[in-house]
């Protein structure tokens, strides 16, 4: 009895050394592949850097204006190819108020009383 005892306990210890041992292996080869990864994001991170300090470079106001005037037959805007005095609408004539001729125009309701426009001093809120 204390045979088949002792080999049954040999057999368990041999069993957990091995599925110790496979587990050690697994975290050790996820471990080389974190590492793997880490080293992977490190280059892609120097690479954005490079890479935005190129966009940088070639974003250059100085430099893409030099292009351009190279390049192109583009001038600078005017204010005349945008519009002149005579195509801005004006008001109507429906929009001004009475003004007394003593006040100088405000333009809207400022400076003028609630009496004025018809309102009488219980609907003012």
């Amino acid at each position: 009895m204390i045979r088949v005892i002792n080999l049954l306990l040999v057999m368990a210890v041999i069993g957990l050394s091995v599925g110790l041992y496979d587990i050690k292996y697994r975290a050790e080869g996820a471990d080389r592949q974190a590492r793997q990864l880490k080293q992977r994001i490190a280059k892609e991170q120097e690479a954005i850097r490079v890479l935005r300090a190129e966009w940088s470079y070639l974003n250059q106001p100085e430099r893409l204006q030099e292009l351009a005037a190279r390049y192109s037959a583009l001038k600078p805007l005017t204010a005349a190819q945008i519009g002149t005095f005579e195509d801005v609408p004006m008001p109507h004539m429906a929009d001004e108020f009475y003004v007394p001729s003593n006040r100088q125009p405000r333009g809207g309701y400022a400076g003028v009383s609630p009496a004025e426009i018809g309102m009488t001093g219980s609907t003012v809120q």
